[in-house]
């Protein structure tokens, strides 16, 4: 039961009480890190959990002007995707914005108000920071400080959401849900000083809170929106005491873990940015919850079912994103979001400090060593503890069918991401879409997208931007299918298999991605009634070189916006490309004899401002297929690749993998689907059986791994 309305309880009670206060007085005298999240001057942050000390030192000093309502902040971004460069003093310049990428400058009222967004969070960031330095160091002038701040917002707000963009003093009511937290926050830390009179409570919670959550009690609980809703209607209600607010939230909450969020344990938009999203929001509920007695963190709508890694609660947010992560803990930035985005540690901070779960502890242990971070962030500072007996987890193969993304890890920690899910909120066309992260780097990558209102979501938010099929140089259709055909994950052979009929009305496509060892094998058939173009879309990082005989010409045009073509060349023999980065990279072989135009070309990466290149392999016909393997290597090591008897040939390490994927084979004979047979000295030492039960090599029953 949480603590109704009307009982007493000493102050604060929303994200600390007098306990941890104390406890963290202390911590800050002996705790090195802590102190240095509280006292290290990192400049004006846009949100809380940083330099605390030194920004309510900054915000002392400085007069208070509440600004006019926001625009939205994704206007503030060049055409290339590059944010804009934000103004030492934070305020709306009629001269103009500058682009750090290009030089370019914008200027007009769409970016002074996107400033305006920018100062409002300032401020309640400020609120916030002032109000928790007043409770650690019970000195009066930074809780007079934050009540100027609450005092001149009660008088300036306009008026609640009466839709999503329209009311409020924040553009949207996400952001306005996103603002609020922090100043009721600070309400809280200074309620009990005299800073605020009666007449500034009531005027405060009755001219800004209450009006602003009922807003937000309006418009709703559906998607990430409507988890920042809620949570900020909870914790306004755990400030102001006022349990129909505090009911509704709890209410909401459920609804939203029970019905909205996947039973794979993720959030089905966008993982890198939309689900840590509202696990963020879901956060500053549960903690105003269960400071005020009230559990959140292990109430489960569904429990697990996968070793703790599936299900619906808040724990499952934090579990089954550490089986979707890249090695190094950056995000496949697969749908819309930020490129740059990785497992939010301070988030872990706060799931290890309420958990005790040791794999909790090696998420921020491992995740600060090989980011080379420091500690950081509001939950590290206020609830963080030391990190004794973590234990790294057992990062398997995966399918994730809500999001509809699979993933095959290899035993050396290379990683390949395949999406073949439906179109989801925040999703883009890029159905059979992959990403390779190999040798510790991210070698083929889906770079996101920029902020929404720059011109290059042009090229984001389209087919081309991603590694699948281009079929007549047309986008794909929004689909709702999750048509995973095969998933099989084992120890030197894995599969993952899907097929769609709606990304292209009238052609069926069947994307079939085997790990093998180290190496990836991408095979893509295509089949329909009428001929069309089919372009095999493939981005990775480094420098490019092709090794295919014949001459090369300067490309013509295939008509795909911001790519920038080189070089094209026509065939019909097997060929390799190689992508080579400080002192690694990838071979790419291409093993179907059929004719095909090859375009090597430059494209966006997570903007329009930096290239990457671009392999464009087109086939026109009825039925096509494409069969590529991708081979990291490091080194002088390598991987050489042909295919023989109806098999796939890798050789490696003095090693031969023969695959068996499709048609038949003298060889390798198999009542599977999908096979393998690793030989050395020409003798079999290995075999696998995707499928079925056995597996014949040159007349001889294998053993099975």
């Amino acid at each position: 039961m949480g603590r109704g309305v009307g009982m007493a309880s000493d102050r604060p009670s929303v994200f600390l009480n007098q306990e941890e206060l104390a406890r963290l007085r202390t911590e800050l005298k002996t705790v090195e890190w802590k102190r240095e999240i509280y006292e290290k001057d990192l400049g004006t942050p846009r949100f809380i959990g940083s330099g605390i000390k030194p920004n309510a030192d900054r915000w002392l000093k400085q007069d208070i002007v509440i600004p006019a309502r926001s625009g939205h902040y994704h206007n503030f971004f060049c055409d290339d995707g590059t944010e804009l460069r934000v103004p030492d003093d934070c305020k709306p310049h009629p001269e103009g914005y500058t682009c750090p990428a290009c030089g370019k400058v914008y200027k007009g009222e769409k970016y002074d108000a996107a400033v305006r967004w920018l100062i409002h969070n300032r401020l309640a960031v400020a609120a916030f920071d002032l109000g928790l330095t007043y409770a650690i160091e019970n000195d009066k002038r930074y809780a007079q400080k934050a009540a100027e701040i609450l005092r001149k917002y009660a008088d300036a707000y306009p008026g609640p959401h009466t839709g999503h963009t329209q009311g409020g003093i924040m553009y949207q009511s996400l952001c306005e849900s996103v603002w609020s937290i922090p100043l009721a926050g600070a309400y809280d830390f200074i309620h009990d000083s005299s800073a605020l009179s009666d007449a500034d409570k009531a005027n405060i919670e009755g001219k800004l809170f209450k009006p602003m959550a009922k807003g937000l009690v309006k418009m709703g609980i559906g998607g990430n929106w409507g988890s920042w809703h809620l949570s900020a209607v909870g914790v306004i209600g755990y400030a102001i005491r006022d349990q129909e607010l505090i009911d509704y939230a709890i209410k909401s909450f459920k609804s939203q873990i029970a019905d909205q969020l996947g039973e794979d344990g993720l959030w089905p938009e966008s993982v890198h940015t939309y689900h840590f999203y509202p696990l963020g929001a879901f956060l500053y509920l549960a903690e105003a919850a269960i400071h005020n007695g009230t559990d959140l963190y292990h109430w489960e709508a569904k429990p697990p079912t996968d070793r703790g890694r599936l299900g619906k609660s808040l724990k499952s947010m934090f579990t089954a994103p550490m089986a979707y992560a890249y090695p190094d803990f950056r995000l496949p930035a697969i749908n819309d979001g930020w490129f740059n985005s990785f497992m939010p540690l301070s988030q872990y901070e706060l799931a290890y400090a309420r958990y005790g779960d040791p794999e909790l502890a090696w998420v921020v242990k491992e995740g600060y060593a090989t980011r080379k971070l420091h500690r950081d962030g509001l939950w590290a500072f206020l609830q963080g503890k030391t990190l004794d007996g973590y234990t790294r987890p057992e990062l398997r193969s995966v399918n994730f069918p809500v999001l509809g993304i699979a993933i095959l890890r290899s035993p050396g920690g290379n990683m390949m991401t395949f999406d073949y899910g439906p179109f989801l909120g925040h999703g883009q066309p890029d159905k059979m879409g992959v990403t390779l992260f190999a040798n510790g780097s991210l070698m083929a990558a889906d770079y996101g997208t920029p902020g929404y209102g720059s011109a290059s979501m042009r090229w984001y938010a389209h087919t081309p931007a991603h590694n699948t099929v281009v079929v007549d140089g047309k986008d794909q259709a929004r689909t709702n299918e999750r048509l995973l055909t095969h998933f099989a994950a084992g120890k030197e052979l894995e599969v993952a298999e899907a097929e769609t009929e709606q990304a292209y009305p009238g052609i069926l496509h069947k994307r079939t991605v085997i790990r093998v060892g180290e190496s990836f094998i991408v095979i893509d058939r295509l089949k329909s009634e009428e001929p069309h173009t089919y372009d095999w879309f493939f981005h990775s990082e480094g420098k490019l070189n092709l090794n295919a005989d014949g001459g090369w010409t300067l490309s013509k045009q295939l008509g795909y916006q911001y790519v920038e073509q080189g070089y094209q060349y026509a065939t019909d023999l097997a060929w390799s490309a190689r992508w080579t980065l400080d002192g690694k990279g990838l071979d790419l072989f291409m093993l179907d004899a059929h004719p095909s135009l090859i375009t090597a070309a430059e494209c966006p990466a997570e903007t329009t401002a930096r290239k990457v290149p671009l392999l464009i392999v087109r086939k026109e016909g009825k039925d096509e297929f494409f069969v590529a393997v991708l081979a990291p290597f490091q080194g002088d090591s390598k991987v050489e690749c042909s295919e023989s008897d109806g098999l796939i040939r890798l050789e490696h390490d003095g090693m031969i993998d023969w695959v068996f994927a499709s048609g038949r084979s003298k060889a390798l004979q198999t009542d599977g689907d999908f096979a393998l047979v690793r030989t050395e000295s020409d003798k079999p030492i290995l075999a696998s059986v995707i499928g079925g039960k056995s597996v014949t090599w040159k007349g001889r029953v294998q053993k099975l791994e």
